[in-house]
């Protein structure tokens, strides 16, 4: 209890900024080397795809169903179970045997993350009528994830590779466990829920030229992340480069995302539409991994403008915030459930850059597609 008042007492921006951080630090670190660890474990490239679509298909099928729930039920019960069972979900990456055994502990991760996911985003928006800040915080953490995986790296080397992934499964644990505990210093206003339809196909088709668009780069860029860090280390990068890169592209993303929210939703998503084209194609052109340092740097101004345009595009003309939040994440883990399996089995047929190109095809038709579906009303009353 005295823990709790003490907290409590914090300015409800930084206790939000604080989950945010820790919830994406978890994250991170348990994903930024899972192509390799599992390579280790003796999966083949199309396995290592397999692996990601067990995770991103029991995330999309969680955070649409929480999502709902959220708003019917109130957010932080969901917030609080999600971060709980996360926490165990993550060291028991631990106990991976072998390819198989890690692809149903990722899908219990998936899961887990997906019950709060949505629910957080909606507080979030409730309590403070924007979701830039917490993103950038968000980001922070990512950023954070990429730092404790360099370190990781540097001690451990690469003849205790294990060790490097074990203590990175220890620091999502925790990190979970500690945002399970600030989310007790969080209030909830008490009011009747609202009725949400099991399949909320208006809100899909009201918002389309946001859902779809997303979608179609999600997909790319999931089946591109499934075996990037294969992808760099084709092209020589070391296992700290790898974390590197990641960090570039997290540490501006923190920088961005507390900016984008400023311009209008439209013009941001188209943006991060166009950037994201010009960051697959370079990628498919990269020889070095040295090249690659200012592609990050786009890649950051990319997603931030894709991610924090479209949540408040839809937070600011949805009243049904929860779902259409969890209807977000779930594009996005949608497009995880199938981007690994593109991303396994081009790369494996066609190889790496081809894999890159078709990333900037799927997303060169999502903006072209967002110019011509239907956008959303007006903006939603708040209160």
């Amino acid at each position: 209890m005295k823990y709790l008042s003490r907290i409590s007492a914090v300015p409800l921006p930084i206790r939000l900024a604080a989950i945010s951080f820790l919830f994406s630090l978890s994250v991170q670190s348990s994903s930024i080397f899972l192509s390799l660890y599992a390579d280790d474990l003796g999966a083949s490239k199309s396995l290592v795809g397999l692996i990601g679509s067990a995770y991103g298909i029991a995330y999309f099928v969680s955070s649409f169903i929480f999502g709902r729930q959220s708003d019917r039920r109130g957010r932080l019960i969901f917030v609080r179970v999600g971060l709980v069972l996360g926490a165990g979900a993550y060291l028991l990456q631990i106990a991976a045997i072998d390819p198989v055994t890690l692809l149903a502990i990722r899908a219990f991760v998936g899961f887990c993350l997906g019950i709060s996911s949505a629910a957080v985003m909606a507080y979030v928006y409730e309590a403070e009528g924007q979701v830039g800040r917490f993103a950038a915080y968000g980001s922070l953490g990512w950023l954070f994830g990429c730092v404790a995986a360099a370190v990781a790296a540097a001690f451990t080397g690469a003849s205790e590779s294990h060790a490097t992934y074990y203590s990175l499964f220890s620091v999502s644990g925790a990190a979970s466990a500690l945002a399970f505990l600030l989310s007790f210093s969080l209030r909830e206003k008490e009011g009747k829920g609202l009725r949400v339809p099991l399949f909320p196909i208006s809100l899909l088709r009201s918002n389309g030229r946001v859902y779809v668009p997303f979608f179609l780069r999600c997909l790319g860029s999931s089946a591109v992340w499934a075996v990037f860090p294969l992808f760099l280390v084709h092209i020589g990068a070391s296992k700290l480069w790898v974390a590197i890169l990641d960090a570039i592209n997290m540490g501006l993303q923190f920088v961005f995302m507390r900016y984008v929210e400023r311009f209008g939703s439209t013009l941001v998503l188209a943006v991060g539409l166009f950037t994201s084209v010009i960051v697959f194609a370079s990628y498919g052109v990269a020889t070095h991994y040295l090249q690659l340092i200012p592609v990050e740097a786009l890649l950051a101004v990319s997603w931030s403008c894709l991610w924090v345009g479209s949540l408040s595009f839809l937070m600011s003309r949805s009243v049904e915030r929860g779902t259409a939040a969890g209807l977000l994440y779930s594009m996005t883990y949608l497009s995880a459930g199938f981007g690994p399996l593109i991303g396994g089995f081009v790369s494996d047929t066609w190889g790496f850059k081809a894999l890159m190109f078709v990333a900037a095809g799927l997303t060169f038709l999502g903006l072209m597609l967002s110019r011509v579906l239907p956008g959303g009303g007006q903006p939603a009353r708040q209160g």
